[in-house]
């Protein structure tokens, strides 16, 4: 989250000196110390660390490396990458004189369906369906763009912003999405695209949007060693005692150190991870421009998340060797939870005290616990988790302690908050039950080159670049709550909360990409990731609230059904609404005519002073932080009778000895009761 508050401090003072600001007394404490965050988040290290790397002694004899990597052995493991999605790709941004005038853009073909396996390596045109559903959304969050005096500064200060698209008109959805960063370079997965070649030059028809991903290939390893350049058989080797850019700084003196491990494939036949040997690069990313790196190698043989293993997601180099771009531990997608919680009370407990507890000893693990108000046993509970579910997910992510800690003025540590959509899948690679998840990132413009999309879980966390999975404490609750998680059937007539959500959802990333034509979005008290992500939770559910009630159909069916489970489920559906009107409402979150949306999401130069920012906060003060906005919406849903699954990460992978996760807080305490 980014904050942006007026410069001029005199202007400060002339306010406390005003005879309102008694009147406020401690809400303009509490705003200034808002301000400090805000100037935390703006705040950049310049300092630079080396990050050692250890060695451990190697379980396999390296003398033992040519006949485990034979050519049996790598003929039978790379049978084992399956494509991430039947459709994936890399999106590319046509030149202004070339523009399609309903938004296309173009799309170079990484995987394809079998059936369209000659357009794999191909560039098509990537267009949206004409249906009025679809176009109605277009339309929604089209926009001419002009970059603003704010947003010209911010790029100059090395934020990423999508500097192609300046002055261009009618730049939709698509367009704002391929043309995010400044080199194409937006790898998406696609959802059942339509495959049109009548007229010689294919395109793919879509009706959903793009969900980002990174890589194109996936397999499931256990990481058994590193393994030294000189003992890696006839793979062309860098030579040794030069530095590679990407180690400088985190290798000791002499040969760089290896970023290449022996690796056994999981076997879906044994269920273990006895398959075939393999050699797999796992790059070390430099330092970003906090002086912290995004993801390390060092010791992540050594993890306890290791022996359930990774999903390793990327592609293959020249030499055909894997390289990785992107991780995600196994065991913290399992249908296994490791603590179950029953009861509303426990459910409670477990949410206020426990979640987050002593989270700085917790580095380097992973944990998964099930809460579930109803259910009256364990097998009750998880086998309620069936394949093809799905469930909302609330996301919080923590800070960056330890040595090379970020700032946090008075203690508080911010952190992010989004939704997103977990499927209950069948693992291709496993044949078991695991989670999807997709989550839908409102996200401000920042220096990574983070987008506002829908993303998989795997690349927003587990990407070595710009990923959190190894230097934050992660949160994600996954809410299963029948009256907005399942679709309503009234006898033929379909209703799906799911699929408005993910429609409003993609109105507010859309519009955060561009910053609603200004080119950048800036987060304030009035306007956050908290904020809209929650406006587009609270407008989903008075839309089906409202297409239900001025349905006469379906009036007529649910007084000819009273004691139907889908009657009941909308009764709860409204109370539900109820709940969250009176959570959101008051502090600013939800418009009280639900109708208009917010059309001024997070745009810059969006008119202020000082006294309407202090205001704003201090009424917006409670949902403008993350982790007091995710214990709230899970407490409403979890005392309406809602399962929720908690994944729990802290700082996973290799090992960073100068950072340690730091849990979210609020600028008071909170309470669930």
């Amino acid at each position: 989250m980014n904050f942006s508050i007026p410069d001029s401090i005199a202007s400060a003072f002339q306010f406390f000196s005003n005879p309102i600001a008694a009147g406020i007394g401690l809400g303009v404490v509490l705003l200034v110390l808002t301000g400090v965050l805000i100037a935390f988040y703006r705040h950049r290290f310049e300092t630079r660390e080396e990050l050692p790397l250890e060695d451990s002694s190697p379980a396999i004899s390296e003398d033992l490396l040519p006949h485990l990597l034979d050519s049996a052995s790598q003929s039978a493991a790379a049978r084992l990458y399956q494509p991430i999605d039947l459709w994936t790709g890399r999106l590319i941004l046509p030149p202004p004189d070339r523009r399609d005038p309903e938004g296309a853009v173009w799309f170079e073909v990484h995987n394809a369906d079998r059936a369209y396996a000659h357009l794999k390596h191909r560039v098509v045109t990537l267009k949206w369906t004409r249906s009025p559903e679809v176009q109605k959304f277009v339309r929604a969050v089209t926009v001419d763009v002009r970059f603003t005096r704010q947003a010209k500064h911010s790029h100059k200060k090395g934020f990423v912003h999508p500097i192609r698209l300046d002055k261009l008109n009618t730049v939709g959805p698509l367009e704002s999405l391929a043309g995010a960063r400044p080199e194409d370079n937006v790898i998406v997965a696609l959802h059942n695209p339509v495959v049109d070649e009548r007229s010689g030059e294919p395109s793919l028809i879509i009706s959903r949007q793009p969900v980002e991903i990174s890589g194109r290939l996936v397999a499931l390893v256990t990481i058994i060693q590193r393994v030294a350049h000189s003992t890696t058989g006839g793979i062309s080797q860098p030579k040794t005692g030069k530095k590679n850019k990407t180690d400088r700084g985190i290798a000791d003196a002499g040969p760089i150190k290896s970023d290449r491990f022996l690796v056994r494939h999981y076997n879906k036949i044994t269920g273990e991870f006895d398959g075939p040997f393999d050699l797999i690069r796992i790059p070390q990313v430099p330092q970003n421009s906090n002086g912290i790196y995004p993801s390390t190698h060092r010791a992540i043989e050594k993890s306890p998340l290791n022996p359930e293993g990774w999903y390793v997601y990327g592609q293959k180099d020249g030499d055909s060797l894997f390289v990785v771009q992107a991780i995600e531990p196994r065991g913290a997608m399992r249908l296994k939870p490791q603590q179950l919680a029953l009861g509303t009370q426990n459910a409670l407990t477990y949410l206020k005290k426990q979640n987050w507890q002593n989270t700085s000893d917790k580095k380097g693990t992973a944990s998964t616990i099930l809460l579930d108000p109803i259910a009256e046993n364990p097998r009750a509970a998880i086998s309620a988790w069936q394949e093809g579910d799905k469930a909302i997910v609330i996301h919080v992510f923590g800070g960056i302690g330890g040595k090379k800690a970020e700032p946090t003025p008075f203690g508080v540590v911010t952190g992010h908050f989004s939704y997103g959509i977990a499927t209950v899948v069948r693992d291709i690679l496993t044949g078991e039950l695991r989670f999807d998840i997709e989550y839908r990132q409102v996200y401000a413009h920042n220096r990574q080159g983070i987008l506002s999309d829908a993303i998989k879980w795997f690349s927003f966390m587990g990407d070595l670049q710009r990923g959190w999975l190894g230097t934050r404490p992660i949160c994600d609750i996954l809410v299963k709550f029948d009256p907005l998680t399942v679709d309503y059937d009234f006898d033929g007539m379909k209703i799906s909360p799911m699929a408005e959500f993910r429609r409003q959802l993609a109105i507010v990333c859309a519009r955060y990409r561009t910053g609603n034509g200004t080119g950048a979005s800036v987060v304030t008290p009035e306007s956050s990731c908290v904020q809209d992500s929650n406006q587009a939770l609270y407008i989903t559910i008075k839309r089906i609230e409202h297409a239900i009630a001025n349905t006469p159909r379906i009036q007529e069916w649910q007084q000819h059904f009273p004691d139907h489970p889908q009657t009941w489920q909308f009764k709860q559906l409204i109370n539900l609404g109820k709940h969250l009107e009176r959570h959101l409402i008051p502090f600013g979150i939800a418009q009280p005519d639900w109708r208009q949306n917010v059309e001024q999401i997070a745009a810059s130069d969006q008119p202020e002073n000082l006294i309407s920012t202090l205001v704003k906060g201090i009424i917006a003060w409670r949902t403008m932080l993350p982790r007091p906005a995710q214990d709230n919406i899970a407490k409403i849903l979890l005392k309406q009778g809602a399962a929720l699954w908690v994944i729990r990460t802290n700082q996973v992978g290799g090992f960073n000895p100068h950072i340690a996760p730091t849990a979210p807080t609020g600028i008071f305490t909170h309470r669930l009761g």
